[in-house]
């Protein structure tokens, strides 16, 4: 008996697993969905991918416009964004434009250098700020240790019980403002 011959037709351009989720393309948009295929964001993006291992947020272009969304695919602010930059390495901090000014996110997609910069750069252990009068700021890996929606976070995510719980009185409360 001869096998028979069969054809598949792909129907994704693109499929990829990377962090318990399905990046896929068809048509030439883009979706997420979890390893058991239910969906965390709709085929309608014109690009998707992770924004933070840590955390599993999720940058999406829509358009011209990059949002945030968080692992169940809410938008985690109604704010949008040129461009997205990804400083991975450096505490999950992602460098935003919107215009022809440049700020910078935490690893929870909120606002920790204002959108207010010319350019924002990385320099050996740092950043350097580039203010519209030509002058410049630098930002040691140190400092960005001292900004408190970074060091917070980072402290209280290395600590295990019970000190979590002891330290966590003793590190000043954050605003709710983003």
């Amino acid at each position: 008996m001869q096998p028979k011959k069969m054809y598949v037709k792909n129907k994704y351009q693109y499929i990829g697993i990377l962090s318990n989720t399905i990046r896929f393309k068809e048509n030439e948009l883009w979706g997420i969905n979890d390893l058991d295929g239910n969906e965390i964001l709709p085929l309608q993006f014109n690009e998707v991918f992770r924004l933070s291992f840590g955390l599993k947020l999720i940058a999406a272009r829509e358009g011209s416009f990059w949002k945030i969304y968080n692992e169940n695919g809410e938008e985690i602010s109604s704010e949008k964004y040129d461009s997205l930059f990804p400083f991975y390495g450096m505490f999950g901090i992602t460098k935003i434009k919107k215009g022809n000014k440049y700020g910078l996110l935490n690893k929870r997609g909120r606002k920790i250098i204002p959108i207010s910069y010319q350019k924002i750069e990385r320099f050996g252990s740092g950043l350097i700020l580039h203010n519209f009068d030509s002058s410049i700021e630098f930002v040691d890996r140190k400092s960005l240790m001292h900004i408190p929606e970074i060091s917070s976070d980072i402290y209280l995510d290395q600590i295990k019980e019970p000190a979590k719980s002891i330290l966590q009185n003793r590190i000043p409360k954050k605003s709710k403002s983003y």
